[in-house]
């Protein structure tokens, strides 16, 4: 038995030997054979051509793995165990486990359950962009279909995760047993749940019935069916759910309503709009636009039909109201040289209280545009600058416009400075000339007025332009502060209309229904040009004068003080040159008993007249005065003093004309400003008038007020403004007062943490105290007390203002603080409020408490006092693809308290 077994063994052996032979030997032939026979089967007809199998891949898959791989050729698969990955032209398929069916072109990848249970290696099906995990997944690379058991992937900024996923040829999913929420938890906090759905990558999901589900409780809230735009590449254009409010005064409303248009990558627009029951609407559109380094800025016109009271009833009314912003904001690097830019901020008068719900507009009474561009060239003295200007008045409704004005100008010349010029110049060659050309457009008028035809009829212009020339010269070497400085101007106006004022005896007044004697003022239009040439001479002395205190005691902590002085004098002188300015000055009778006066023809007009040169002149006196200190910190270590400022800025002014026929000093003004504390800042003025008062003190005489009163200086104004930041100068304290404290060494418990000597240092030991932990996570301090950790701000200011220019005097104080509170790292309060004390009461009050509740924000806002007394709450999801889930509640100040 044993022979024959060998012998057969030896004949196997010998056969499998044999038929390796052939094999090769046939493999050689067919090489040899092959390019000819598939020569002849390209050529062949259709019945006899040997093609490529329709279900084929058109390209390799590759695959890898870190651990366990095996080749199944029997059954054509491949099997990777540990980090395998599988790829096939733009698809990668990672997982823990993979097994690849060569013959069907089908993958199947799972992941693997460690000894704690926990899955890992979980399969990642990535795509191009796309990329989705899941706990299996099933793919044919031939069909391009496959499924996913338990798939989460993410969209935008939602997370979808479903039971039961098929991908189709398309790349679109159909998704059964799926949620989709914005909560990144792994155990969200919220999301939508739905049965069924279809996916579309980087477009939408729209899903069947969808119900709601908050900290795993179903809300009774279903709908019919969902749409979530998911495109990451552009936005789209799409309908403005409106919001569904009532209040008391306006009815029931829907109000922001409307569309959305994504024009293209550089500009959208939206068209919304509010409608009330009561027959309020308002129309808003708004526009933002913007291009990588060109520019960027946004457009809102709205328009309001306003609506209060009971149609029938004297409280009835109804107005139209309209509000303009417009900001354009252009790279500096898009057009060097020059630059356009606009901030337009207008509104009728009663558009913010109707209709604003900012508190900061309610009580804004000044808005000001600007439209502008200006352009200067490079290495040239040219500028050129126009505009566009606004200014309103919202509690009168007035407004003043430009339409335009624009100047050009020439920068300073030294017509007599050579080119190449070097070494000190002499005293002519300072001889310097300039040049400046203005036109303005002005309008007067009321903004119900702004877009009629009626807002032209005031409109007044005028052309004016001015060269000065001018010397500086400094005679004395020793004393460079002392200058005298000569000049002569030369200015001239040009208008379309002047005014020729003229006494009319049996003047008609249809007021009184009387006749009677008046000057009445003609208007000339035409064009009409002045000029005059003025003189001038001014000197001017600015010394600088310092003085220091050095402290001899080397322990005090002051080491030095500097007092710095900088008193200045100057005086100016205006001569008069007759025969060089044109007729614009002339007679009048003013009255009946025939005294004249004298009149401007230009008078009225934007830029006036030009000055004749009258003989004027004056005496200037100014001193400012800084003190500083130089102040060791307390227990320094770096024995360098720091520099501190005790008075920033103590001034003086007053002037003295010395050709006045009366009231010729000027009043003396003062200001203050300095930093006490590092956080208090203290500033204050006053004016005061050398002069006194009349008997029925109703007017200033030109008597001395020390000869009335005995007192040197009467005071008109005065004013004092303390802004105190009570956080920073906290900070700044505790900042001081922490010293390294000398800590005895305790004995080591933990080799691990010692030195050599086997003990805790000092470091280790005060980092031990400082951290030490309660068992709840509360940071306790070296003394065993809670650290109190809570961020804030406060800041208060106080303002005072004293007026007497006559006999009536008036005080205004008011009391402001605003600030904020960090009651967590994520709830924070806000307030800001204030105390009128002339009026004993509190000025606009708003606060305002915000909590981050993870995927969700809360706020609440509340307005407790005054007309805007209201509060509005929201809590919303904070991503915008979801920004429509909200709850929001609010008692506007259109109801009634």
């Amino acid at each position: 038995m044993y022979f024959l077994n060998a012998k057969r063994l030896v004949v196997v052996s010998l056969m499998v030997i044999r038929f390796t032979f052939l094999f090769s030997q046939v493999e050689e032939i067919t090489t040899d054979t092959i390019p000819a026979r598939y020569n002849i089967l390209r050529t062949d007809t259709a019945q006899n051509r040997i093609g490529v199998s329709p279900e084929a891949i058109d390209m390799p898959i590759t695959h890898t793995a870190a651990g366990y791989r095996k080749a199944d050729f029997v059954n054509k698969k491949v099997y990777l165990v540990d980090q395998a990955e599988v790829t096939y032209s733009d698809i990668i398929l990672k997982a823990d486990s993979v097994v690849l069916n060569m013959e069907t072109s089908e993958v199947f990848a799972t992941g693997r359950r460690d000894s704690t249970g926990a899955i890992t290696g979980t399969p990642v099906f990535q795509q191009g962009n796309e990329s989705f995990q899941s706990d299996s997944v099933i793919y044919n690379f031939k069909t391009k279909r496959g499924i996913s058991y338990g798939m989460s992937t993410e969209q935008e900024e939602g997370y979808l995760h479903s039971g039961l996923t098929k991908r189709l040829e398309n790349g679109s999913m159909n998704i059964n047993n799926s949620t989709y929420s914005t909560c990144d938890l792994d155990h969200p906090h919220f999301y939508v749940g739905f049965n069924k759905a279809r996916v579309i990558p980087d477009k939408k999901i729209i899903t069947g019935p969808a119900y709601l589900v908050l900290e795993d409780i179903p809300l009774p809230i279903i709908l019919p069916f969902g749409y979530f735009p998911i495109q990451k590449k552009e936005a789209a254009s799409g309908i403005i759910i409106p919001k569904i409010g009532t209040t008391y005064e306006l009815g029931y409303s829907l109000r922001e309503g409307g569309y959305y248009f994504a024009i293209n990558d550089y500009i959208h627009l939206q068209l919304t709009g509010s409608l009330y029951t009561n027959g309020t609407w308002m129309l808003n559109a708004t526009s933002a636009y913007a291009k990588k380094y060109r520019f960027s800025g946004n457009f809102s016109v709205s328009y309001a039909n306003n609506i209060s009271g009971h149609k029938g009833l004297s409280d009835y009314s109804k107005t139209t109201n309209y509000r303009i912003d417009w900001t354009y904001n252009q790279d500096p690097k898009s057009s060097p040289g020059s630059r356009f830019a606009a901030s337009v901020n207008m509104s009728s008068s009663a558009f913010d209280q109707s209709n604003s719900y900012i508190a900061s507009e309610h009580v804004t009474t000044q808005r000001t545009s600007s439209i502008s561009y200006s352009k200067t060239w490079e290495g040239t003295p040219f500028n050129f600058s126009t505009s566009l200007n606004h200014s309103q008045d919202v509690r009168t409704g007035t407004i003043n416009l430009n339409l335009p004005k624009a100047t050009f100008s020439v920068s300073r010349l030294y017509p007599l400075k050579g080119k190449n010029m070097t070494g000190p110049s002499k005293w002519y060659q300072e001889l310097q000339i300039q040049y400046t050309a203005q036109i303005d457009n002005r309008i007067a008028s009321y903004d119900s007025l702004l877009f009629t035809r009626e807002i032209f009829k005031n409109m007044r212009n005028g052309f004016k332009h001015d060269i000065p020339v001018s010397i500086q010269i400094r005679p004395f070497s020793w004393a460079p502060g002392f200058t005298i400085s000569p000049s002569l101007s030369y200015s001239g106006v040009l208008y379309t209309q002047k005014f020729e004022p003229r006494w009319v005896t049996d003047y008609y007044d249809t007021g009184t229904n009387k006749i009677i004697p008046t000057v009445v003022k003609d208007t000339v239009n035409g064009l009409f040009y002045g000029q005059s040439v003025n003189a001038s001479i001014s000197t001017g002395l600015s010394p600088q004068i310092y003085g220091t205190y050095q402290f001899k005691n080397p322990n005090s902590r002051v080491q030095a003080i500097r007092h710095i002085i900088k008193p200045s004098v100057s005086f100016s002188y205006v001569p008069v040159l007759k025969g060089l300015a044109t007729d614009m000055y002339r007679q009048v009778q003013a009255d009946t008993l025939g005294n004249m006066k004298q009149y401007s023809i230009f008078d009225g007009n934007l830029f006036g007249t030009p000055s004749l040169g009258s003989r004027s002149g004056g005496l200037t006196f100014s001193l400012v005065n800084i003190v500083e200190a130089k102040v060791f910190e307390k227990d320094d270590t770096t024995g360098q003093p720091k520099k501190v400022k005790i008075i920033d800025n103590l001034s003086m002014n007053t002037s003295y004309n010395i050709f006045g026929d009366s009231l010729r000093w000027r009043p003396l003004t003062m200001s203050y400003r300095t930093v006490l504390f590092e956080s208090l800042n203290v500033a204050a003025g006053a004016a005061f008038s050398f002069y006194g008062l009349s008997d029925d003190k109703q007017r200033t005489v030109n008597t001395s007020y020390f000869n009335q009163t005995r007192r040197p200086l009467r005071t008109t104004n005065a004013n004092l403004s303390l802004s105190f930041n009570v956080a920073d100068f906290i900070q700044k304290r505790k900042k001081k007062n922490v010293q390294p404290q000398q800590s005895p060494a305790i004995p080591a418990q933990d080799s691990d943490i010692t030195g050599d000597s086997g003990q805790i240092t000092q470091a280790q030991a005060q980092g031990m105290g400082q951290n030490q932990s309660s068992g709840a996570g509360t940071v306790i301090d070296s003394y065993g007390y809670v650290k109190f950790d809570m961020p804030w701000t406060l800041s208060l200011t106080y303002s005072m203002n004293y007026s007497k220019p006559l006999a009536t005097s008036r005080v205004s104080q008011t009391l402001a603080l605003r600030g904020s509170l960090d009651l967590t790292r994520k709830t924070r309060i806000t307030y800001t409020s204030g105390f009128d004390l002339e009026q004993k009461q509190i000025t606009m009050t708003n606060i305002g408490i915000t909590r981050d509740l993870h995927c969700w924000n809360m706020s609440f806002d509340w307005i407790p006092t005054g007309y805007m007394k209201s509060w509005y709450f929201t809590i919303q999801v904070k991503a915008s693809v979801l920004q429509d889930l909200k709850y929001e509640r609010r008692k506007d100040f259109h109801d009634l308290y």
